[in-house]
């Protein structure tokens, strides 16, 4: 007499348990792994070179290094975002205050169409310099994963800080009276 040999487990239970592993994998590779190559706060701001949309002599690149001894706001923005416009208004509102106390802020267009770019920043003329990062090099160097996003640069070249969404003019002129010292 033989033996049959029982299975022990339902073949149901591994495709489920497959699948979580897989949507485990595919979550860490959209959301972990992105922050992993991302400068920590109070380390040095990742540099670039990114060509001037306006507010500069057109065809020249802005690298971020030149700027050490300011404090510079990164706003990393697309014209068809909508909170990214209302990003563009708090820095309007808080610009103006800051500006002879050595403020710079560079909006990083991403994640857009050039002419619709252009189209936009006609139409708001915003009072800073906007550059376009054309290829993602800025965009990977600060894992910006959703706009607008906020990157704040320390008078040293530090990273201060990164606030990916709507930073409201409270905490962003908090950020600067923080880095003001």
């Amino acid at each position: 007499m033989t033996k049959e040999k029982k299975r022990t487990s339902d073949p149901r239970q591994a495709w489920v348990t497959l699948g979580m592993i897989l949507a485990l994998a595919i979550a860490f590779g959209v959301f972990v792994l992105p922050r992993l190559g991302a400068a920590p706060e109070g380390s040095p701001a990742p540099d670039f070179a990114l060509p001037v949309m306006v507010g500069g002599e057109p065809g020249a690149r802005v690298r971020l290094a030149d700027l050490r001894g300011k404090i510079v706001i990164l706003d990393f923005w697309a014209s068809w975002c909508a909170p990214c416009r209302e990003q563009a208004r708090v820095l309007e509102a808080v610009y103006p205050r800051y500006v002879d106390q050595g403020l710079v802020v560079v909006g990083v267009n991403v994640s857009d169409d050039r002419a619709n770019a252009l189209r936009y920043l006609e139409r708001t003329k915003p009072r800073w310099l906007v550059v376009e990062d054309q290829d993602g090099t800025a965009n990977r160097a600060y894992a910006v994963e959703t706009l607008p996003t906020i990157a704040a640069v320390d008078r040293q070249g530090n990273l201060f800080a990164v606030r990916r969404r709507l930073v409201p003019e409270r905490e962003l002129v908090a950020m600067i009276e923080a880095m003001k010292d």
